[in-house]
C-alpha cells in the first residue's frame, strides 16, 4: 500500500485531501493507497469570518470546523516535529507519545504563522488573529472590555492590508456599540496608502475603505513601521510612540522550517519553491501548496499571493496531480489566474473585487459572505452562519428604513471589457 501524508489541515491541505479522495476512490477501496492528514488542532480554522467575530456578530466557534467528520480514519492529531526525507518518514508527537509515520508521497501544506520573529515584543505583549487559539484569547479579552473603563483606552492594529483594515473597522464598530467607555482605534500601515495590493487597479474600493475607517473615527498612521510592542505602547521606526492598551498584529507572516527539511529549496522569506505542477523543485514525491509554497503565477511567473483562495486552488491542483502520479499519468500545471479580493467593513458593508469589477457597500458585503460561505469546508457549518449573517443585514436595512434613513444603493464600478477579457484568459 502506498501512503500519502499531508502536513496541515488548512485550506491547501483539506482541498488536496478532497481532490485526492475523489479521484482515488477505487484505489482507496482496494487499500492500494492510504491518505493521512496530520494536524495539531482537531478543527479547521476559517478566517473569512474574522471581522464578524470581532464585531460580536458571530461567536468564535463559527470559524471552526471539526476535522474528524471530514477526514474520518485519515485524521491524525499531532505535531510533526521532524522529517527524514531520505528514509521517507516523519516523527509525529501525539497525546499517546511519538510515532514514526512512513510516506510514499509527502504534501507540505503547513501554512504560515504570525511574524513573531520580525516584531519585537509581539509574543509577550501583542495579540494576533491568525491562529485560532490566539483569536479565542483575543475575543475573551474583548468581552472583558465591554464594561465601563475609568479612562479612554487605545487599541493599535498593525497592518494596512485587507486583514488590518477589516480588523480595525470591526473593532471600531464593536466599541462604537459599547456605551461603557471610550475606545480609540489606531491603524498603523507601513505603506503610504492603505490596501496597497489593490492599487492602482482598484483605487475606488481602496479609497472607499479608507474613508469608511476615517468616518468610524479610526486614527490612521500611514507610512509607519512598528518596531517594538511594549506593555503600554507601540514603538514606531521614526521614533514616535503610540499609547496602547492592546496591540493587534494583522500583517505579515513567517514560515517554519521543519527539522530535516532544511535541504528543500526556499526563497528569502522561507517559502518552499514549487514547480508548475506543485511539486517541490527537484523532488518527485514531495509536494507543496498554500502560504508556505512559492508557486509561480501562471501569467507573470512571480510568486502567487499567499491567501486563502490561492491556497485552496493550489490544494485542488496538487491533489489532482498526486492522484495522477499514483496512476502513472502526466501532471497538469497550476493554471489559476485569480478571482477577486474582499474585506468586510462596519454595518454589514464591505469592499469586493470580483473579476476586476469593484463593488462597495452592502452589495459588496453580500457577495463576500456568499462567496466565503461557499468555500467553507462544511456546508452544514456554512448554512446557519449564512442565515445568521443575512439576518443581521435584514435587521440593519429594516432598522434604517424604520428610522427614515436613506438606504444605501449598492455601487459597482465596471472595468473596461478589454481588461476583463485579458483577466479571464
Amino acid at each position: 500500500m502506498r501512503r500519502v501524508v499531508i502536513l496541515g489541515a488548512g485550506y491547501a491541505g483539506l482541498h488536496a485531501f478532497s481532490a485526492m479522495r475523489s479521484r482515488l476512490r477505487l484505489m482507496l477501496a482496494r487499500k492500494e493507497v492510504e491518505l493521512i492528514v496530520v494536524s495539531r488542532d482537531p478543527h479547521h480554522t476559517y478566517h473569512g469570518w474574522t471581522g464578524e467575530v470581532l464585531t460580536g456578530d458571530l461567536d468564535v466557534g463559527s470559524t471552526l470546523t471539526p476535522l474528524a467528520p471530514i477526514l474520518g480514519e485519515s485524521f491524525v492529531q499531532g505535531d510533526v516535529v521532524a522529517a527524514d526525507l531520505g528514509g521517507q518518514t516523519l516523527t509525529v508527537r501525539t497525546e499517546a507519545g511519538e510515532r514514526q509515520l512512513a510516506y510514499d508521497h509527502l504534501v507540505i501544506a503547513a501554512g504560515s504563522s504570525d511574524p513573531f520573529d520580525r516584531i519585537g515584543g509581539l509574543s509577550e505583549h501583542g495579540w494576533c488573529v491568525k491562529d485560532t487559539r490566539d483569536m479565542q484569547k483575543l475575543v475573551a479579552e474583548l468581552e472583558n472590555w465591554n464594561g465601563a473603563a475609568p479612562d479612554p483606552r487605545n487599541v493599535v492594529v498593525v497592518g494596512g492590508g485587507l486583514a488590518g483594515v477589516e480588523t480595525a473597522s470591526a473593532l471600531a464598530a464593536r466599541f462604537g456599540k459599547n456605551q461603557g467607555g471610550k475606545i480609540n482605534v489606531h491603524l498603523v500601515s507601513s505603506s503610504d496608502k492603505l490596501l496597497p495590493t489593490l492599487r492602482p487597479d482598484f483605487n475606488h474600493i481602496a479609497d472607499t475603505a479608507t474613508r469608511t475607517l476615517a468616518d468610524q473615527g479610526v486614527q490612521l498612521h500611514r507610512g509607519a513601521k512598528v518596531t517594538q510592542i511594549m506593555d503600554d505602547h507601540v514603538q514606531l521606526a521614526d521614533g514616535r510612540t503610540l499609547s496602547s492598551d492592546m496591540a493587534i498584529v494583522a500583517a505579515g507572516m513567517s514560515f517554519r522550517t521543519l527539522p530535516g527539511t532544511e535541504a528543500l529549496p526556499r526563497n528569502a522569506a522561507g517559502q518552499i519553491f514549487a514547480d508548475k505542477s506543485l511539486r517541490v523543485s527537484g523532488r518527485n514525491n514531495i509536494w507543496v501548496a498554500g502560504d508556505i509554497a512559492a508557486v509561480p503565477h501562471p501569467v507573470t511567473g512571480e510568486p502567487c499571493p499567499a491567501n486563502a483562495l490561492w491556497a485552496m486552488k493550489q490544494g485542488d491542483c496538487l491533489g489532482r496531480n498526486v492522484a495522477r502520479a499514483l496512476k502513472g499519468q502526466s501532471l497538469k500545471r497550476f493554471n489559476f489566474k485569480g478571482l477577486g479580493q474582499a474585506a468586510g467593513l462596519a454595518g454589514q458593508r464591505g469592499i469586493t473585487e470580483l473579476w476586476r469589477l469593484q463593488f462597495t457597500g452592502r452589495l459588496a458585503w453580500m457577495i463576500r459572505i456568499l462567496f466565503f460561505a461557499w468555500y467553507m469546508p462544511s456546508r452544514r457549518r456554512a448554512l446557519p452562519i449564512l442565515s445568521q449573517l443575512t439576518g443581521h443585514l435584514w435587521a440593519a436595512t429594516a432598522g434604517a428604513a424604520f428610522q427614515g434613513k436613506p438606504i444605501e444603493a449598492p455601487a459597482a464600478e465596471v472595468t473596461p471589457v478589454a481588461d476583463l477579457s485579458q483577466r479571464l484568459r
